[in-house]
């Protein structure tokens, strides 16, 4: 039987990658295997899935730490086989997802808190981002010195709670419960700072030095300048002009992918540590094994575990 033109593409593909991928294991195995560990890491750390039951499902950061298995399983698969571009786009998700996480729970579950007595489920927290996401514009509002700017964004910011309670099921009372607390969650300043901003305050949260909050925003920004049409691509392309085309080993590249997938993994651990008390112990048996193995640090994650001991 004649190959279809997919199963073609496929196994053509297929042994193009496989050069690449054969390629770095020959130019950087140490480095290429040490990303399988991270994987390793994973699986020591997934015991807070047993350790908080159903509780982890109902965080942000718990959800992102479930997904990282994938998540970082793909990413070690795009660095290996030459997909850098798409590798340094899928790390910015999670950076950027561990900061939100801790940074969005910390001030949804704080108000919900204050006027519930309890934390808030998976259910409510999505409905929150959704809110933060389509309020972007309008929640720069809260940021400004101008009381009249701040009154107004309230305001705003009310009036899109209520028409979006109001296209619930909910009774009329569960409505307007719903409305305040909304609204309270919402009208939080905090709610729309830059990455760049929780940044900044997480490391003086956290009491992380100067240089750590400095990694940190070079990471981000490093991450950003790759997945945004930036002069960072061009410049690359220019070096390697066949990178447009084929997959290829860049050692350039390559390094860069896995120095800053180790950051990110760095600052994922953090957030655990945060979040979930009772993983504390495992953190610091990885961060032990990285130094003692691999000479390598965990400074981030180092730099919490001791704020929080």
């Amino acid at each position: 039987m004649e190959a279809q033109p997919f199963e073609i593409f496929i196994k053509t593909y297929k042994e193009t990658v496989d050069e690449v991928v054969y390629e770095t294991f020959k130019r950087e195995g140490e480095l290429a295997t040490s990303l399988f560990e991270l994987l390793s890491n994973w699986i020591d750390l997934s015991n807070l899935i047993k350790e908080y039951k159903d509780e982890w499902y109902h965080t942000l950061s718990g959800n992102l730490f479930v997904y990282l298995w994938r998540g970082y399983g793909w990413i070690i698969y795009e660095v290996l086989s030459g997909h850098y571009f798409e590798a340094l786009k899928d790390m910015r998700f999670l950076f950027e997802g561990a900061l939100l996480s801790l940074h969005f729970e910390h001030f949804i579950d704080k108000k919900i808190y204050e006027k519930c007595g309890s934390f808030g489920g998976i259910g409510l927290k999505t409905e929150i981002l959704e809110l933060v996401e389509s309020l972007r514009e309008v929640g720069k509002g809260l940021l400004s010195e101008d009381t009249n700017k701040v009154r107004k964004a309230k305001r705003n910011i009310r009036k899109k709670v209520k028409k979006f309670i109001e296209n619930s099921s909910l009774s009329d009372e569960e409505k307007r419960e719903y409305i305040e607390l909304y609204s309270e969650i919402l009208c939080q300043p905090e709610l729309y700072w830059s990455v760049g901003k929780i940044i900044r305050e997480s490391g003086r949260a956290f009491n992380l030095d100067k240089r750590q909050v400095e990694v940190l925003e070079k990471v981000w920004s490093e991450l950003s300048s790759f997945t945004h049409f930036s002069s960072k691509f061009f410049g690359t392309i220019l070096r390697r002009p066949e990178l447009l085309l084929v997959n290829d080993f860049d050692e350039v590249l390559f390094k860069k992918c896995v120095n800053l997938q180790f950051l990110t993994f760095d600052v994922l651990c953090a957030v655990l540590a945060v979040h979930f008390p009772k993983v504390r112990v495992k953190l610091w048996n990885v961060l032990r094994w990285w130094e003692e193995n691999a000479n390598r640090r965990f400074e981030i994650t180092e730099g919490v575990l001791k704020s929080l001991s």
